[in-house]
């Protein structure tokens, strides 16, 4: 079938060859004190943004720029009436990231579209590379360039400051980035979002399995709790007699871990941050603060487990004698991919002769905010080790073309309507 030989020229090493260089390059571009670092409205961020651009431009696409700094890699449909198939991920990094995260969707888009314009001329439908802005929250809000697209960023994130007290506003301006508000309006014109993503955890692995089929985005809530008791003197003050905050937060975190895990399912918990006051190794604590973050791809359930998180963390306070406010800092509801995408891209991965694995994504992505302005489909591939954000974030080159072979064959079958 003619399908499949060109889908093994696809696979071919040159491909292989040319997509690791580009993920080498891009790495390159950030590497500092920290490692890898590649934020918003930076020079370093500016040349990996042209770096794109240009990789785009020899691949035969037009390239733009919008309002807040989102490359857009556009091929022309025959059709002037037809939406836009579109496909990406973003460029920026975690402070010391890895080089595959954001990256591989944006190099392998630009390759799985340039192969079919090469090999089957113009698509019916346009066929987009978007490279978001600003998914991973280093510097200013996270998704922002996704939420721009959709129309979804408050006038509130604009003015938000990073560590040196820079707003996103005037770093955006600093860079030629108008944000004019004309700008920031849902899209209209897109028939498709599909997203190339590594999946960040050992999952993939584990199974052997080189393709995941992601059936859903988790969704996420995220709070920080002030737990206060008193001080008191270690040695002095009886047991009975204490009102310790930090004995009281490690109860309530394994209380609520022992709800979780009992849940079952997808959910997961955890806790990120804790610190406490007065810090002293002879005094009994007075105050905790620490973080909670909790997944589940069911928006029911998410919402009844949180509550009963809540709600366990009231009864420790009342056994310990110590007083928690309870702080609401992110909520994030489950976003489903759209099972016609789901399908297309299944068929994609058995045409290519690869088996594949449907599975819920647990981390956040630009997908989130696509969905907002066009259905989604989102493919991982695996991550050795389970690891990500990270220097040590690693997808051999035959695991990355994989992916890239699977999406290229769904935006064919989207873009080309099954003519070839």
């Amino acid at each position: 079938m003619k399908i499949s030989k060109d889908l093994q020229k696809l696979n071919s090493h040159g491909y292989e060859v040319l997509l690791s260089s580009y993920l080498q390059e891009l790495g390159k571009v950030g590497i500092g004190e920290f490692g890898l670092w590649r934020s918003p409205y930076t020079q370093e961020y500016e040349e990996a943004a042209n770096l794109v651009a240009g990789w785009m431009k020899e691949h035969g696409f037009e390239v733009k720029k919008d309002g807040i700094g989102n490359i857009i890699g556009r091929i022309e449909g025959t059709d002037n009436q037809a939406r836009a198939v579109t496909m990406g991920s973003h460029l920026d990094t975690v402070r010391g990231g890895g080089i595959y995260d954001g990256m591989l969707g944006v190099a392998g888009g630009i390759i799985a579209a340039g192969y079919l314009l090469k090999t089957y001329g113009r698509p019916q439908n346009p066929i987009e590379v978007i490279a978001f802005i600003g998914e991973e929250g280093s510097r200013f809000s996270g998704l922002m360039g996704s939420k721009w697209m959709a129309g979804d960023l408050e006038e509130k994130e604009l003015v938000k400051v990073d560590e040196n007290g820079i707003s996103l506003k005037a770093a955006a301006q600093a860079f030629g980035y108008s944000l004019s508000p004309s700008g920031s309006t849902p899209r209209s014109d897109v028939e498709a979002f599909l997203e190339l993503h590594i999946e960040q955890g050992p999952v993939l692995e584990a199974k052997g399995c080189p393709i995941g089929i992601v059936s859903g985005i988790t969704g996420m809530r995220q709070a920080e709790l002030t737990i206060r008791g008193r001080s008191d003197h270690a040695g002095t003050t009886p047991m009975g007699m204490r009102h310790d905050a930090l004995l009281a937060a490690a109860k309530m975190i394994g209380a609520m871990d022992l709800c979780v895990r009992q849940s079952g399912g997808d959910t997961v918990f955890t806790v990120g941050r804790i610190s406490a006051n007065p810090g002293a190794v002879n005094v009994v604590a007075a105050e905790t603060v620490f973080t909670i973050d909790m997944r589940d791809p069911d928006p029911k359930k998410l919402k009844g487990l949180y509550s009963q998180l809540e709600e366990e963390t009231l009864k420790v306070a009342a056994q310990t004698g110590v007083l928690v406010e309870w702080k609401n800092i992110l909520a994030v509801e489950p976003v489903p991919c759209s099972p016609i995408l789901r399908d297309i891209l299944a068929e994609a991965a058995r045409k290519a002769g690869l088996d594949y694995h449907e599975m819920v994504s647990g981390a956040g992505h630009d997908a989130i905010m696509a969905a907002r302005f066009a259905p989604i489909g989102m493919l991982f591939v695996p991550s050795t080790g389970g690891r990500s954000h990270c220097g040590e974030e690693y997808t051999s080159p035959s695991q990355c073309m994989a992916g890239v072979t699977v999406l290229a064959e769904a935006i064919r079958q989207l873009a080309y309507k099954n003519k070839y």
